[in-house]
């Protein structure tokens, strides 16, 4: 017995040995599976960059996330997962040009979605626009029918909801695994707003002409005719020194002379005899 009992312990030993020589093997838990990767990139406060910039301003974007409790959603959806997240930020002045009660009288829940129909679940750099613009419809962070059309025409972007057609205007942020754009209109989507746009109706900017184009042919001069030079010159000042206002009489020839000229040829002799003898006083 005792040579069993000390071989059992010589065994029960040299086994301690061994584990303790190897790793232990890691505990496999759900939470692993369930654990997305975190994109490489510096943590960033979304409302510092909203706020810390000289885009914008974002002061309304700001306080509406902050009213639906969404910055820490925007925050998770970039450094959370391995997609990443493309906001489209409007300026003020886009959301004064909204009738106030149209989004005063949006429930929190509508508010949500409201904001959260501004992002993309993924991460989109600015040359990356032209690719996306063939993907139509593009579903928003939002989800379910609030989705957007996405152009790119020549570099220039724009992000067309229902109600609104909204232009890029300028990158906040751009470094993976957030991208922030200023956008220069409010995109309300249909599911929230079914009548027309409470939106105030702003006259676009006019074209600028193609290069090339033919323009409008300048207006009629409709100015006073001015003739050329001499063709209706008076007649040279008189040098005699006589002058028709010390002669009463003078504007009973006149009026002679004028009537003779009117009676006709057979009198247009005796109208130069009139106006030479006229000329003799």
């Amino acid at each position: 017995m005792k040579f069993f009992s000390s071989t059992a312990l010589s065994l029960l030993l040299l086994l301690a040995g061994a584990l303790a020589r190897s790793p232990p093997a890691p505990l496999r838990t759900e939470s692993d599976d369930s654990a997305p990767p975190v994109p490489h990139g510096k943590r960033v406060n979304l409302t510092e960059v909203l706020t810390d910039t000289v885009d914008g301003p974002f002061h309304m974007f700001v306080k509406y996330l902050m009213q639906a409790d969404l910055v820490a959603v925007f925050e998770n959806q970039a450094y959370r997962t391995d997609q990443g997240i493309t906001i489209f930020a409007p300026v003020d002045m886009a959301f004064a040009a909204v009738e106030p009660s149209a989004l005063a009288g949006l429930s929190r829940h509508q508010l949500k979605h409201l904001v959260m129909y501004h992002s993309l679940a993924k991460h989109y750099a600015l040359g990356e626009f032209e690719g996306l613009s063939q993907s139509n419809p593009v579903t928003t962070l939002a989800g379910g029918r609030y989705t957007v059309n996405v152009t790119y025409d020549g570099g220039v972007i724009h992000v067309k909801s229902r109600w609104a057609n909204a232009k890029v205007v300028g990158s906040v942020y751009e470094t993976a695994p957030m991208a922030v754009y200023e956008v220069d209109k409010v995109l309300l989507p249909y599911a929230l707003f079914r009548a027309h746009p409470p939106v105030e109706d702003i006259p676009p900017v006019p074209a600028l002409p193609a290069p090339g184009a033919e323009e409008d042919p300048p207006p009629e001069d409709d100015s006073e005719f001015v003739p050329a030079s001499g063709a209706f010159a008076p007649p040279p000042p008189r040098t005699d020194g006589h002058n028709h206002a010390d002669h009463g009489h003078d504007h009973d020839h006149d009026h002679s002379a004028s009537r003779a000229a009117a009676r006709g040829p057979t009198s247009h002799v005796a109208a130069i005899a009139a106006a030479m003898a006229l000329a003799v006083l």
